[in-house]
């Protein structure tokens, strides 16, 4: 595919991927700190970062982006959770 991606470039929209991403969290009343969130894009996966106070947070988190993105009809490759909670040994 890297051949292709140089000729035709990336056929995800990294930026919109992250930006709607983005909003879809902050729109949320049920997220508690949304400006806390990180949210990158790169080649269509989109990898959720930051620290989350309960574990039902990161679930609800994933489940909001991957929904926003599906009803704005965004292609992405997957979603990488890399939320954490705040006291975890692992």
């Amino acid at each position: 595919m890297g051949i292709f991606s140089r000729w035709f470039g990336s056929k995800y929209n990294d930026a919109q991927l992250a930006s709607q991403a983005t909003s879809a969290l902050a729109a949320d009343p049920l997220i508690s700190d949304p400006s806390a969130l990180v949210v990158t894009s790169k080649n269509g996966v989109i990898t959720l970062s930051g620290i989350v106070h309960k574990r039902q947070d990161k679930e609800r988190i994933e489940g909001v982006v991957r929904s926003a993105l599906t009803t704005v009809g965004l292609k992405h490759e997957r979603i990488i959770n890399e939320l954490k909670l705040p006291h975890s040994d692992g």
